[in-house]
């Protein structure tokens, strides 16, 4: 049995809910086509990497700078399946 194939308008919706997902988690959308949409999380300079800093003379921000945003690119197939890379 072969699997139904989504409108672009369904493909559309699937994707944009799970947008809304990914923002509220602080997420944000660099790129946006109708059935894909790559979105990235900056990396947060908070109080830990502060701590870690101060008692590590600085080493622990080092680190800091060499970490990257985090990405995903997500896809809606024809068959309304969401894929994460």
């Amino acid at each position: 049995m072969e699997p139904s194939t989504l409108t672009l308008d369904q493909r559309r919706d699937i994707l944009d809910r799970e947008i809304a997902k990914y923002v509220k988690r602080g997420y944000r959308v660099t790129s946006h086509t109708d059935t894909t949409a790559q979105l990235v999380k900056p990396k947060h300079f908070g109080c830990t990497w502060l701590l870690l800093s101060l008692l590590s003379l600085g080493i622990a921000l080092v680190f800091y700078l060499y970490t990257k945003d985090q990405a995903i690119y997500l896809e809606v197939t024809p068959t309304g399946r969401v894929k994460r890379r």
